[in-house]
């Protein structure tokens, strides 16, 4: 059965990327995930029914997440494991793996990505890598590049959505969900692209859903911007991005225009010059007023 006639059906259900050990749920593998229907909503005679086309078992999750440092954050609403700093999400979908294939790729990812505070699987073809903020993170380029390179030495195919930065302060239970359900979306609109991240993300998510109503877009706004920045953005915009001529319409030096982008563009990993970041600054200032509410 279809994921959008099962959703159809259960309307309280949801998608995610991996199966759940709750009981109160029932997991069917779909398309490019799994949807989690809640068992309350089900009759004994649909409980059978989709039992015969759900996984359920989870041994496909190792129970040795629940133990690691970022689990609770992740999915328990409880506070991050940290007492300062920011931190991004970046989730990965390979084809399924061997657990001995896993674990050597749990120890490869872990010693190339130094800034990395915990890594797991939640399933043979789903993990998330949390990763500290510092000045040389890697691009979506450069991460791209970097598991290519990885998938030539495990003969496997991944693809990846790399999130933004977030103060330790913030829900990443709700981070994740939001961050994870742009990733399903563009898995299944975009089959050729490997890596995605928020600016790529964007048009084609908040095309159709109401940016206002997001806790991720929320946050971004808050932790990105303060007035002088809210006119830059739009400044940049309306020039297409043209520094000088940003300037210009700012009655600001050009070096001046140009040390303030690019603290910018450290602290939030952006890139000014791709209009898919420019575009996320500027619906997040455009939408500022409702954001903030």
């Amino acid at each position: 059965m279809k994921q959008q006639k099962l959703q159809e059906i259960y309307p309280t259900s949801s998608i995610h990327a991996f199966p759940t050990v709750d009981t109160d749920y029932l997991s069917i593998a779909v398309a490019h995930g799994f949807l989690w229907i809640p068992q309350k909503n089900l009759s004994p005679t649909e409980k059978k029914l989709l039992q015969a086309i759900a996984i359920t078992n989870p041994a496909t999750i190792p129970t040795a997440g629940k133990e690691r440092p970022w689990y609770a954050a992740l999915f328990s609403d409880t506070s991050a494991p940290a007492d300062e700093g920011a931190f991004r999400l970046i989730q990965i979908k390979c084809h399924a793996l061997e657990k001995n294939d896993l674990a050597a790729l749990h120890e490869e990812m872990s010693t190339i990505l130094p800034h990395t505070v915990d890594l797991f699987f939640l399933s043979e073809s789903y993990g998330i890598i949390v990763e500290s903020f510092s000045e040389d993170a890697l691009t979506t380029e450069e991460l791209e590049g970097l598991f290519l390179a990885l998938d030539s030495d495990f003969n496997s195919y991944t693809r990846l959505f790399s999130g933004a930065f977030h103060s330790f302060e913030a829900n990443f239970t709700q981070l994740l969900f939001e961050e994870e359900q742009l990733f399903l979306y563009l898995l299944e609109h975009d089959t050729q692209t490997k890596s995605f991240d928020m600016g790529t993300a964007i048009i084609p998510f908040f095309a159709i859903h109401d940016v206002t109503k997001s806790y991720l877009m929320r946050t971004l706004f808050a932790e990105w911007f303060d007035a002088e920045l809210e006119q830059i953005i739009c400044t940049l915009w309306q020039t297409q991005g043209n520094i000088s001529s940003a300037a210009k319409e700012l009655f600001m030096h050009r070096n001046t225009l140009q040390y303030k982008v690019d603290k910018f563009q450290q602290r939030s990993n952006t890139n000014l010059k791709k209009m898919d970041d420019l575009f996320l600054c500027y619906l997040l200032v455009l939408s500022c007023e409702l954001l903030a509410t």
